[in-house]
């Protein structure tokens, strides 16, 4: 990851923008493969949300702004939990139709299963006693993005 300046986080920065398009993919297997929601966000802020299925994915739906304070939140964690180190998969027990969370700062990806239909917030809870883990860092990361996208853009 480059080097930042804003309080010297790596993933912001001089102008306290991100560093490179982050993506959150909340998306769940099932019949015709993974579908779900993905949202872009531009180092700006500028946020949309599309639809996927597979490979497959629609004009954006849905858009909204991220502004220098909430850019700046994600950025601290994904600092704090060092992003940068979590494995391009997170290992978790065989699960039948997963729900799956994928975090893409520029080419750096990770990627979690939950049980179908679980949340981000009954994960957390389940692995607050594991923090340090790459399942806990990966689900802090996931919580703060979905906690500011639900804020500013709605649900999705």
């Amino acid at each position: 990851m480059a080097m930042g300046t804003i309080n010297n986080n790596p993933f912001l920065n001089q102008d306290g923008n991100l560093i490179a398009e982050l993506e959150f993919k909340d998306g769940q297997m099932g019949f015709v493969g993974i579908s779900g929601t993905s949202w872009t966000i531009l180092p700006d802020g500028t946020s949309r949300a599309n639809r996927f299925v597979n490979d497959t994915v629609s004009s954006a739906y849905k858009t909204c702004l991220l502004d220098k304070r909430e850019l700046a939140s994600i950025a601290k964690v994904l600092s704090d939990v060092n992003f940068a180190e979590l494995p391009p998969d997170i290992p978790s027990e065989p699960i039948i139709n997963p729900h799956l969370l994928t975090v893409r700062v520029g080419e750096k990806s990770s990627t979690l299963q939950l049980q179908a239909g679980e949340t981000i917030e009954n994960a957390l809870k389940i692995q607050q006693n594991q923090q340090e883990t790459p399942r806990w860092r990966f689900l802090t990361v996931a919580g703060e993005i979905n906690q500011l996208i639900r804020k500013n853009c709605g649900d999705y």
